[in-house]
């Protein structure tokens, strides 16, 4: 069993062999190096420390158990994210919180809605938040969460959720006017000003 203080000198993907191969010691390095964004990612999916919390431990639980389908086709870290969503999803699904399906909007601008992304930030919001997000499509909340939460860049979002980098700007524009309407119809959000203009 490799020593803890040469695992920090692998790669993540030399951590996944070797856990595999079985390593103990490298699924505690692999814990050790991810645990703080794992759970990070949980913890903005749903903005509750318990459920953050659970799905944390799910997705651990998961990298326990299918380290050995990681092909290498994308880095650790991709893989790991997409394990974590996975994880909010099967959680949010066990506690009756599937988002419904969100309707599709017909043409789309190229502005995004700076108040929804910026109140992403805002602690005292995620409640609110929360309950918005969860009745936004999975696909468009993940989208949404990787971009105005973890900052990636569509290019980076697109591999993590396959599909194309059109696709992810689409779903994340229509999910911040979706969130926008949400946000405002409960009072969070002012309502948008609208200019009367006389011919």
């Amino acid at each position: 069993m490799t020593e803890l203080a040469e695992l920090a000198d692998l790669t993540d993907e030399e951590l996944v062999a070797a856990w595999v191969g079985g390593d103990r010691n490298a699924f505690d390095e692999l814990v050790r190096r991810y645990s703080r964004r794992v759970y990070g990612i949980c913890f903005r999916y749903f903005g509750d420390a318990a459920d953050a919390e659970d799905a944390a431990q799910d997705a651990f639980v998961a990298l326990l158990r299918r380290a050995h389908t990681f092909a290498g086709t994308a880095s650790f870290s991709t893989w790991m994210y997409r394990v974590a969503i996975n994880a909010c999803n099967d959680l949010a699904r066990k506690r009756s919180r599937r988002p419904q399906t969100a309707h599709d909007s017909a043409d789309l601008a190229d502005e995004q809605s700076p108040a929804a992304e910026d109140l992403l930030g805002r602690r005292e919001d995620a409640m609110v938040l929360r309950d918005a997000l969860a009745q936004l499509d999975p696909e468009t909340r993940q989208a949404i969460v990787l971009h105005d939460v973890q900052g990636l860049p569509y290019h980076d979002i697109a591999e993590q959720l396959g599909m194309a980098v059109g696709t992810v700007k689409s779903r994340i524009h229509r999910g911040h006017h979706k969130l926008a309407d949400l946000l405002t119809a409960t009072g969070t959000l002012p309502p948008p000003t609208t200019s009367n203009s006389s011919p």
